[in-house]
């Protein structure tokens, strides 16, 4: 004998009934008993016309879309089939409601027979569908349960003999039953709560020591996460009972809490199918054990709040306990979790957040003497919580898996409330903050299935460097992939405008996306995407030149956001804004990553970092750190004139648009700053003694046309300086130092000895001298300069938040 049910969603119209009528007849000449759910949908209706009728409301218009709908279906099947037997009376189903209303009262028997009305309707169609090989089985002649009408518990010692008896009064090989029903032991009908049918089915296949118990629906089996938030969900094969009662419990939804105890006591295999995909093997819940996988599948349980009860009136005294559970219990309500503090001063227990007020009031009551007396705190309450649970049997057999839990909850930047783990160690669970409980899905699954980590990119500025950036995005999408690696571009900003796509930024058509847009960057803006989208691992990449955006770095970090900076504004600004930066970064648990700042795509400031963090200690340090006036000076050293160099290094793109903005130096400035706060001097941009190329008065006013038209007044005075170097065997450079803790950048001779000698055509180059790098420097040398090698360094920023 095998047991099938089948759900609301497999039953919901003709089409779908049709396809249970092929599966059922599809049992390779087995018997089998069919449990059928009310058609999808109609369960609801009837609900709702219920609560209607007690309220005294009009449900007119409900009532005939449930007839409407009843009385299609009757149709389709008798055209069809012939005769529909045990059709049950909608005549009599409107006289009840029609009470409900003149009393506005439903009792429970009443509501009852109201709500389970839609699975006589299903079990009557199919048996029509049948034929004479179906025999229908009333579950009120086989299911016995007692504790209350509309949520009772079936009791498997009275309803084994039963089934026996009814089926054995009437053999046949295709039985049809309604699920959600019993009858107490005074005969009256009783429900089994919502969804109740998986029920009705686990207790027929543990009375009747079925082969099996499937339970058909509309997805292929239990997957390891919620299909519905994670896309990569994947179904699991095997559960044991265990495993899968620790899942429905908390909040698997493709099984009833109930339904597996059942199948488990008497050792029945539990099969989860999809009616519409019926080829697809499904899980399998049994005692035959597969597969060694730690953890097996991760679920989440919402709307919970959690109640704390204190006081020294707890601590040492016996029973306390017992009477908190045994108030709560008296008043039916549910606890979800229970934890308590090793000195026994407070016990916490979650319940749902429909039992809170019910809650507060029994435990108001049981303690008021205790309150009076002050022995006993006022109930704390924390609301809208939910529980993140870890389920596996073989958790127990690897170590660590508590630890990359909790590191998984704060990395999605989440507080854990309160922690449970049972003793056999099959399931561990985290009471969070219910409006994150699906960011803590997503980041568990990710770093305990699918092991492919998220970095969710947001690109503020798109000049030459935002541009080549993104070329690197797309064009490394496959290399990416090859390391399990999902790298999303998820929005684009100007000066202007700001371009936000939950499905990734196009990248053959962002810029004509960007330039539709109306609103601007905010942070608000980006914050309320990330939040709608559930993102775990946002980042901020800011390859502007804008002092607005480096003002708010701090803001950026605090709200959670990875920061990666190609501006350098930031990390220039005063040492204490430098200061917040690092603090803020390390307080949230956030990185904020400036490779670039100093060397483009040179590793100068992550060596540094490892060589300061190794415990060594910069003596001095000499380096030349502009792409564009290394450039220039080769081509000065090539006996071209400052003017013929400057627009020689203009023209190739060298230099900014306005050669000023090189020639003054202050880039550079700003460069050697960083390594100077880098090396753990607290220093001010002010506090960099500069030279600038050209004398800092020198053409002020004027155009860049015109500034380079003068330029050529400065030939000979700079020639001299050539050839006076010359005259010594040494060459011009322009070269950034710190000795004795002073930082100065300027025009340097310098002779072959010298590390920067050779330095020239855009190249950079930093000699280092440590306690450990002594008496020869360690030198980083490499292409300084241009927005692909920028870019390149940006890209691996990026990757580094990981």
């Amino acid at each position: 004998m095998r047991v099938l049910k089948f759900g609301g969603s497999s039953l919901a119209n003709f089409e779908c009934l049709k396809q249970v009528q092929n599966l059922i007849l599809n049992q390779a000449g087995e018997e089998a008993l069919v449990v059928l759910s009310a058609p999808g949908g109609m369960t609801d209706q009837l609900v709702e016309l219920a609560a209607l009728a007690e309220q005294g409301q009009d449900y007119a218009a409900k009532w005939e879309a449930l007839c409407e709908r009843a009385h299609s279906l009757h149709a389709q099947v008798e055209t069809l089939y012939g005769v529909v037997a045990h059709w049950p009376s909608l005549d009599e189903l409107k006289d009840k409601l029609a009470g409900v209303k003149l009393l506005k009262n439903c009792p429970d028997p009443i509501r009852a027979y109201v709500i389970s009305f839609g699975e006589r309707i299903s079990v009557a169609l199919m048996q029509a569908m049948l034929g004479a090989q179906a025999t229908y089985l009333d579950a009120t002649d086989c299911i016995v349960s007692h504790g209350g009408y509309l949520d009772a518990e079936v009791d498997l010692q009275l309803s084994q003999p039963k089934f026996a008896s009814a089926m054995n009064a009437r053999p046949s090989k295709y039985y049809i039953m309604p699920g959600f029903t019993a009858s107490n032991l005074r005969g009256e009908l009783t429900t089994l709560g919502r969804n109740g049918s998986d029920y009705s089915a686990a207790v027929a296949a543990a009375c009747l020591r079925a082969q099996v118990c499937q339970i058909w629906t509309d997805v292929d089996g239990v997957y390891n996460a919620d299909p519905r938030f994670i896309k990569k969900a994947t179904k699991v094969d095997w559960l044991s009972y265990k495993e899968a009662m620790e899942l429905s419990y908390f909040g698997a939804k493709v099984l009833h809490p109930k339904t597996i105890l059942p199948c488990a006591k008497f050792s029945v295999p539990c099969e989860i199918k999809n009616t519409h995909n019926p080829d697809v093997a499904g899980s399998v819940i049994s005692n035959e054990r597969r597969g060694d996988e730690a953890v097996k599948a991760l679920s989440s349980l919402e709307s919970l709040a959690m109640l704390t009860v204190s006081g020294p009136g707890m601590k040492g005294k016996v029973g306390m306990a017992s009477r908190v559970f045994n108030a709560l219990a008296n008043d039916n309500v549910s606890i979800v979790l229970i934890t308590q503090s090793s000195c026994e001063f407070s016990i916490s227990f979650c319940v749902h957040d429909s039992d809170l007020e019910l809650a507060l009031n029994a435990l108001e009551q049981a303690f008021e003497l205790e309150a009076q007396a002050g022995l006993i705190e006022p109930v704390q309450v924390q609301r809208d919580l939910a529980i993140v649970t870890l389920v596996g049997d073989n958790m127990k057999a690897h170590k660590g898996l508590a630890a990359k839990f909790f590191a998984s909850l704060a990395q999605a930047q989440l507080n854990i409330v309160a922690i449970a783990q049972d003793s056999t160690e099959s399931a561990i669970s985290a009471v969070i903050d219910g409006t994150r409980c699906n960011d803590a899905v997503k980041v568990c699954h990710e770093n305990f299935f699918t092991h492919i980590p998220s970095i969710d990119v947001f690109l503020l500025g798109c000049g030459l460097v935002g541009q080549e950036l993104i070329k690197q995005l797309e064009k490394q999408q496959a290399w990416l992939e090859k390391r399990n690696i999902k790298l999303n571009l998820y929005g684009v900003a100007n000066s202007k405008q700001f371009y936000l796509n939950a499905d990734g930024v196009p990248f053959d058509t962002w810029q004509s996306e960007l330039a539709n847009q109306e609103q601007g960057f905010s942070l608000e803006r980006v914050e309320e995407f990330v939040k709608a989208n559930h993102l775990i691992n946002p980042v901020l990449v800011d390859c502007s030149s804008s002092q607005h955006l480096a003002d708010q770095y701090v803001d950026f970090l605090n709200a959670g956001f990875h920061v990666v900076a190609a501006n350098k504004k930031a990390n220039t600004g005063s040492y204490e804004y430098y200061q917040a930066l690092t603090r803020a970064a390390q307080s949230k648990q956030r990185k904020f990553l400036y490779e670039t700042n100093v060397g483009a795509g040179l590793p100068v400031l992550d060596n540094l970092q490892l060589l300061f963090g190794a415990g060594d200690e910069l003596l001095s340090f000499n380096g030349i750190l502009s792409g564009s006036l290394s450039y220039m000076f080769g081509a000065l050293q090539d006996g071209l004139s400052l003017s013929q160099a400057t627009e020689k290094a203009k023209s190739n793109g060298f230099t900014e648009p306005d050669p000023r903005d090189d020639l003054s130096g202050t880039d550079v400035a700003r460069k050697l700053l960083i390594i100077a706060r880098e090396s753990g001097l607290n220093l001010e941009l002010s506090d960099i003694e500069v030279e600038p190329v050209v004398p800092a008065d020198f053409a002020q006013g004027t155009s860049v046309e015109e500034f380079m038209a003068r330029l050529p007044e400065l030939d000979a005075s700079f020639a001299d300086k050539i050839q006076s170097a010359a005259n010594e065997g040494k060459v011009l450079r322009y070269v950034g130092s710190i000795e004795n803790g002073h930082c100065r950048v300027g025009i340097e001779a310098v002779d072959k000895t010298h590390a920067l000698y050779d330095i020239r055509d855009g190249e950079n180059a930093l000699a280092i001298l440590s306690q450990y790098y002594q008496p020869r420097p360690f030198v980083i040398r490499g292409y300084g300069a241009g927005a692909e090698v920028t870019s390149a360094g940006v890209f691996a920023d990026i990757l580094k938040t990981l």
